[in-house]
């Protein structure tokens, strides 16, 4: 399987400054295992990782563990250790706090055939790892831009927010929520419930907003901007009037405006996995649709949108591979990624591995109107907000 480099957009494109290298795989490749989870810091100086790779030496049983690389010395950091294999346990899921301070993760260990979980934080200041809950089932989390504040969801309980100051959980916010981010203030949560769709909780005035309806698709994924003024999420219904046959399909929502953007139009085609830049103008995302006339063999490949060029650029154009899971730095700089292509015979058996990739300068504009945005009120009778307990 190879890797192709591209750098393709539609007009208005990007502008590109000179030659550009090819993306950087980070993970370490020439073996069979899978790396997955990628993480970047506010300026995209450090990204998180788990996997069951050794490239640090530190991890011969080949057990999923969480590393973070420094782009600027070229390093790797092995930030847990789990003994005894895959098969024992391991960690997984990171959250790398914007300021790149702390990094928090999902400690496992298998016992009598079940998985039992505890999130645990590492300072990467000060080299200390804590645990912050108890083991139990199915527990996720995120982090605040500065690492202070840790939102935690555990399946029979429910969200709640970690003080890693006085070392204590707030009460319960939320109950079940199945995917969720938080702003870079921690002020704001986006999470999707189960059959809810996506719901917008405001953790200073215990707002609730419906983002989209209950029954409106699954694995929806919102992700928040940093600055907390808006949210990605792919969804398979029609809100706009442009979305007729429900492909899965990338939306943007304007939190002050409770405006609603569809950026992919695929028709029959699959969006999934969309992160944002910390201001909310850069979309990143994957999808099986031939956005910009490289993708005609409808591989899943990483896309970038960019609101104030209104243009698409395609980063990764693969044969045969499959390319996802991207997030982007809160500056816009740089997009990490997950794929099994084999970038210059650094990945020969196709193992699912970490790469990172610096982006064209955005062209510096304002945003335009709403209205020249083609931006409508959703058409759910309004958007609900509701000043109760969200459930």
């Amino acid at each position: 399987m190879n890797f192709t480099r591209t750098l393709v957009g539609l007009v208005p494109a990007f502008t590109l400054l000179g030659a550009h290298a090819a993306p950087l795989q980070v993970s370490s490749g020439g073996s069979f295992y899978n790396n997955f989870g990628p993480s970047l810091s506010a300026d995209g100086s450090r990204l998180a990782y788990y996997g069951a790779g050794n490239p640090t030496g530190g991890n011969a049983d080949n057990s999923f563990e969480v590393f973070v690389y420094e782009r600027a010395s070229g390093q790797t950091r092995q930030v847990s250790d789990q003994s005894g294999g895959q098969f024992a346990g391991g960690n997984q899921t990171p959250s790398l706090s914007g300021d790149g301070s702390r990094v928090a993760f999902q400690h496992f260990t298998i016992n009598g055939g079940y998985a039992y979980f505890q999130t645990q934080s590492y300072d990467l200041n000060t080299n200390t790892l804590t645990t912050l809950t108890q083991p139990g089932f199915a527990e996720t989390s995120a982090i605040s831009r500065d690492g202070k504040t840790i939102a935690v969801a555990t399946g029979n309980l429910g969200l709640r927010l970690y003080d890693t100051a006085t070392q204590a959980f707030s009460a319960v916010l939320m109950t079940a929520p199945m995917t969720f981010t938080m702003s870079g203030d921690g002020k704001r949560i986006a999470y999707e419930g189960f059959s809810q769709g996506v719901r917008l909780y405001d953790t200073v005035s215990g707002t609730t907003t419906v983002v989209s309806p209950p029954g409106s698709g699954f694995n929806q994924r919102p992700v928040l901007s940093a600055d907390g003024n808006s949210l990605v999420f792919t969804s398979s219904y029609d809100p706009l009037g442009q979305n007729a046959d429900h492909s899965s399909e990338v939306f943007r929502y304007d939190i002050a405006t409770q405006t609603l953007l569809q950026v992919t139009h695929g028709n029959g085609t699959t969006a999934a996995d969309a992160g944002l830049s910390g201001d909310g103008t850069r979309i990143v995302f994957s999808s099986t649709q031939d956005i910009t006339g490289h993708n005609a063999d409808g591989n899943t490949e990483v896309f970038v949108y960019d609101l104030l060029a209104g243009s698409f650029l395609q980063l990764t154009d693969t044969l045969g591979a499959y390319s996802g899971s991207g997030v982007m730095s809160e500056d816009g700089s740089t997009v990490a990624w997950v794929s099994n292509a084999n970038l210059d015979g650094a990945n020969p058996y196709g193992a699912f591995q970490v790469f990172m990739d610096r982006l064209p300068p955005q062209v510096q504009a304002r945003l335009p109107e709403p209205a020249s945005l083609a931006l409508v009120l959703v058409a759910l009778g309004g958007l609900v907000a509701l000043r109760r307990a969200p459930g």
